[in-house]
């Protein structure tokens, strides 16, 4: 996946929730702002759950699932 794909959904305004599928088959779902963080050119996501933190590497992406 393009780090370029995921910054544009990183910053785009307002914010709308959107998922992504990695290689491996897990999904993480960024329902808020708050639940994801990312250095400038995104090459690498950070999700943050309830009680987890994740950190994604772009190159594992596979899908981008948006919500409405």
């Amino acid at each position: 996946m393009r780090a370029e794909e995921i910054k544009n959904l990183v910053e785009r305004q307002p914010f709308r929730p959107f998922a992504v599928r990695l290689n491996n088959g897990v999904q993480y779902t960024f329902t808020k702002p708050r639940s994801i963080g990312a250095p400038e050119d995104c090459r690498m996501i950070f999700y943050f759950g309830e009680s987890e933190a994740v950190r994604i590497d772009t190159d594992s992406i596979v899908e981008i699932i948006e919500r409405q």
